[in-house]
C-alpha cells in the first residue's frame, strides 16, 4: 500500500488521479474469493476516471469507466499474486496501487513489511491481564507503539480515541504498546485522560529494551502497524500517514 502515499504526493504536483486498491481479505486457501473495492479512487480535479485491474494470475483484467465498484475475483490455485490497479483520468494521467494476494493454507510468512503476517506475542496488560496477539484474529488491529515520555505520542491520543469510537463497533481494536520505563506512568496517563477502552500493554525495558518494540524493530515514535482480520500487516509507519479509507476498507 505504499503506492497510495506516492500516488497522493504525485497528484499534488502533477494532477494525477489517486489509485487506492482495497480488499478486506488478501490471504487464505484456494479457492480464494477476493472482493476488490475500487471505490476509494478519486481524481484530484474532480473529473471522471477509468480503471484497469490486473489480478496478477494470468486471467483477463477488468476495465471500466467508473471505479465506484467492487470486483470479485477467485484465485483457484496456490501462489503469491500481485494485483495491480491503474486509475486513468481524462488527461491520460495514471496512478497505480497494488495488493499482494497469498493463496495457501497458512497465509503469508511472518515479517514486518506490508503483506507479511505480523509477529506473534503474549504480553502483560496494564489492567493486570494478558493478551496474545493471535487471539485478535477476526478483528482489525491498530498496534500503536508510544510512551508518556513522547509528547507527539500523547498529543495524538484524542484522535486515536476518535478512530476507536468510530470503528470499534465494526471490529476495530487498538493495542497500545507502552515503552515507558515505569508501568505506573502509563496507567496514570491513560486513567487520567479516560483512554481506558484501549488494550494497553506494558513490558519492562523502556523505549530501548521493550521486547515487543525489539520484536517489531521500532526505531521511532509514535509508530503504527495496521493488521487485517487475518493478522496480515496492511500499513506500517507514522500514524499521521495512515488513511482512514485504508481502515474502512478492512472493516
Amino acid at each position: 500500500m505504499l503506492m497510495v502515499v506516492s500516488g497522493i504526493a504525485g497528484c499534488l504536483g502533477n494532477r494525477a488521479p489517486i489509485a487506492i486498491l482495497s480488499a478486506a481479505v488478501i490471504s487464505g486457501p484456494a479457492p480464494l474469493d477476493v472482493s476488490f473495492d475500487l471505490s476509494y479512487c478519486e481524481d484530484s480535479e474532480g473529473d471522471a476516471i477509468s480503471y484497469l485491474l490486473d489480478f496478477g494470475d494470468g486471467s483477463d483484467p477488468e476495465e471500466g469507466a467508473n471505479p465506484n465498484i467492487i470486483i470479485h475475483h477467485t484465485y483457484h490455485t496456490g501462489g503469491v499474486f500481485i494485483a495491480t490497479l491503474t486509475a486513468i483520468d481524462v488527461r491520460g494521467e495514471q496512478a497505480k496501487d497494488h495488493q499482494t494476494i497469498t493463496v495457501n493454507d497458512v497465509g503469508p510468512s511472518v515479517g514486518l513489511t506490508v503483506g507479511k503476517t505480523a509477529p506473534g506475542f503474549t504480553a502483560h496488560t496494564t489492567d493486570g491481564g494478558e493478551i496474545t496477539l493471535s487471539d485478535t484474529r477476526g478483528l482489525v488491529v491498530l498496534l500503536d507503539f508510544w510512551g508518556v515520555w513522547c509528547p507527539p505520542c500523547k498529543s495524538r491520543m484524542p484522535h486515536l480515541k476518535d478512530v476507536y469510537n468510530l470503528y470499534s463497533s465494526r471490529g476495530l481494536v487498538v493495542i497500545l504498546v507502552s515503552t515507558d520505563p515505569d508501568e505506573q506512568d502509563t496507567i496514570d496517563f491513560l486513567d487520567k485522560n479516560n483512554y481506558t477502552d484501549f488494550i494497553s500493554v506494558w513490558e519492562p525495558g523502556g523505549k530501548s529494551g521493550n521486547p515487543i518494540k525489539q520484536l517489531y524493530e521500532v526505531k521511532s515514535f509514535p509508530h503504527t502497524f495496521l493488521l487485517d482480520r487475518q493478522g496480515v500487516i496492511r500499513y506500517v509507519g507514522h500514524p499521521d500517514d495512515l488513511s482512514m479509507k485504508m481502515i474502512e476498507g478492512l472493516l
